[in-house]
């Protein structure tokens, strides 16, 4: 299990697992989610720290991510997040 703080509230979750199916869990965070399979971009988040322990973006998250505009690789959808290695430190997200 990875330590994840978004918006300041900390919660545990599994590597390997995506976010989005977790989205209930989540969204007590101050999430918000419309379709969690990364088609419309209401999830964008910013990845503060730990991008190095984030899977990288599937094709489907990066062709939503173009199509609302945001460019920078520390921009992402929490939907499509997945932990790809147990991180050394916390994971630090924050919501628009």
């Amino acid at each position: 299990m990875a330590k994840v703080k978004i918006n300041k509230k900390i919660i545990e979750i599994p590597v390997g697992v995506r976010f989005g199916e977790l989205h209930h869990e989540i969204e007590k965070a101050g999430v918000e989610f419309g379709c969690t399979d990364g088609q419309c971009g209401v999830c964008v988040c910013t990845v503060k720290k730990g991008l190095e322990y984030l899977a990288e973006p599937s094709e489907t998250e990066e062709e939503t991510l173009w199509r609302i505009g945001e460019y920078d690789e520390s921009r992402r959808l929490t939907c499509q997040l997945v932990i790809e290695k147990e991180p050394a430190d916390i994971i630090e997200l924050e919501t628009d």
